[in-house]
């Protein structure tokens, strides 16, 4: 349940009741949308995962979050457990709000530092994040950001004429142990680098191609090592020791479309995709965010999924005489230069940039993933019991 008491207390609310009841309209649409979308076809018993690319969260400038929009933010996040937030800014007192403003002390969050150098660099000064429900996920107190061996790095495009050059990831991928119930997982997040032409279309793939396999050769070692390790303590089952060794890599990977030779090198490493071919970013043509997994556990199941369309319930194309006439924002009324825009231009300003500013240019994509494995477990051990039960 999210903290709303600023509608109250917050300057842009408590003196202004026409814009008070307008935010407290759609967040109770956005509300009831989030409930028919997301609880009504899911279960308590499940995870329901998302990743999301908050587009340049935390910038700053005309990517500056309103409390509004924080409100709408923080209701999307609070109806999932454990949600993977592309490019947090370098300055994290916006994710800082979220938390302890808008989620509340339920709420915990993972963050890597950020990718790039002074100047930002290809990974822009971007961070990587998690945010997870406390009472649903637990930490199991193992983080890293992926470095890839020395001759395993990424061809990166040259200089005219140059020869490629040797690179890491342009944004380094983050993956941290969680637990769910019963269910124990690797969960790794990234942001694929984008680039131009075909020869950034080329490091895209690379990079895409480099996570996966790098994570299908780190679960089949640790497999391995799992199931050793069992032999020597003389399980029952040994075998049963890799069930563990769950990965789910997931995140804004730049993917065109499921027929793309970068699609082709995510699934090429044994990755599944579970979820539908959505379509993800807010223009609804490219499936640039996916959700893929590896698993060993012989209960892993995915339920449903989707991407929920913010654009839908808040900052709709029939709000937009509210904010000319009511929120006048400054971006909107004036142009670059300072000078006024007229009633139609801002009316386009607010569908192309102001609405995408405040929330994101992609939608949230989520699935459902089974973590309660308990009626299956004493589903077994009755089958057994009769099985060694004596007919009278």
């Amino acid at each position: 349940m999210t903290l709303i008491n600023s509608l109250r207390w917050h300057r842009d609310f408590k003196d202004n009741p026409v814009r008070q009841k307008f935010v407290a309209e759609r967040l109770e649409a956005l509300k009831a949308a989030l409930r028919t979308e997301i609880h009504a076809g899911t279960s308590e018993r499940s995870l329901r995962l998302a990743t999301w690319n908050l587009m340049h969260f935390g910038d700053g400038g005309g990517y500056d979050r309103t409390t509004e929009s924080m409100l709408y933010i923080a209701e999307i996040i609070d109806h999932f457990d454990l949600v993977a937030v592309q490019e947090v800014n370098r300055d994290l007192t916006k994710l800082e709000e979220l938390i302890d403003k808008h989620l509340g002390s339920g709420w915990d969050y993972l963050v890597t530092d950020t990718a790039g150098g002074r100047s930002g660099g290809a990974g822009n000064n971007e961070r990587l994040a998690f945010l997870y429900r406390k009472a649903k996920v637990e930490f199991c107190k193992e983080a890293g950001e992926i470095v890839l061996p020395e001759g395993q790095e990424i061809a990166a495009p040259g200089a005219a004429n140059a020869p490629a050059t040797k690179v890491q990831f342009a944004r380094t991928p983050f993956a941290v142990a969680f637990r769910s119930a019963w269910l124990k997982f690797k969960l790794c997040t990234v942001h694929i680098f984008y680039g131009e032409g075909s020869a950034g279309l080329k490091q895209r793939r690379e990079e895409i191609e480099k996570i996966a396999q790098f994570l299908a050769d780190r679960q089949g070692d640790e497999k391995k090592d799992m199931i050793k390790r069992a032999r020597e303590r003389q399980w029952a089952r040994p075998e049963d020791a890799g069930w563990d060794s769950n990965y789910i890599l997931l995140g804004d990977f730049n993917i065109i479309s499921p027929e793309h030779e970068t699609m082709q090198a995510l699934e090429k490493a044994g990755f599944a995709i579970p979820t539908k071919p959505l379509k993800s970013n807010l223009g609804g043509n490219f499936h640039y965010d996916q959700i893929a997994v590896k698993s060993a556990h012989p209960g892993f199941k995915v339920g449903g999924s989707g991407v929920f369309d913010m654009l839908k319930h808040v900052y709709r194309d029939e709000d937009v005489d509210h904010y000319i006439d009511v929120v006048k924002p400054a971006k909107m009324a004036t142009d670059s230069k300072g000078a006024a825009r007229p009633r139609d231009k801002q009316a386009e300003y607010f569908k192309a940039t102001y609405r995408k500013n405040q929330m994101s240019d992609h939608k949230l994509l989520w699935c459902e993933i089974c973590v309660d494995y308990s009626d299956d477990y004493l589903t077994e051990i009755i089958k057994k019991a009769k099985a060694a039960t004596p007919v009278p």
